[in-house]
């Protein structure tokens, strides 16, 4: 079952430019401490659990990063750490987020509602 990431109110450091490439960051810190914040049967297991979900947010996000507008990733990418531990899980969430307003936009546009 995945691990809600709840948000956790520390800093962090992104190691990359948000516009270059997908940042990295040490996922292992975010999934501690959110794991602390949980009451699992096994805080490893939870661990263990939001690691995988991360390692695959973040794959997801490397092979389409070039496909993300540049204001989508530094919007979605830049506003987290400032509030809480970096998450490549919300990250994603926010790009698919973005993209899928886009689009409904781009719908409503070009087959406007019939009243």
């Amino acid at each position: 079952m995945p691990l809600p990431l709840a948000p956790i109110f520390l800093g962090s450091q992104l190691v990359v430019a948000v516009t270059g490439s997908v940042p990295t960051v040490n996922i292992q810190n975010t999934c501690k401490a959110a794991a602390s914040v949980t009451s699992g049967a096994s805080v490893q297991q939870d661990i263990n659990i939001c690691v995988s979900s991360e390692e695959k947010a973040r794959e997801t996000m490397v092979r389409d990063w070039s496909n993300y507008p540049a204001v989508d990733r530094s919007r979605c990418v830049q506003a987290g750490p400032r509030v809480y531990l970096p998450s490549y899980v919300e990250w994603l969430t926010c790009l698919e987020m973005e993209a899928a307003v886009r689009k409904m936009r781009a719908e409503d546009k070009t087959n406007p509602r019939q009243r």
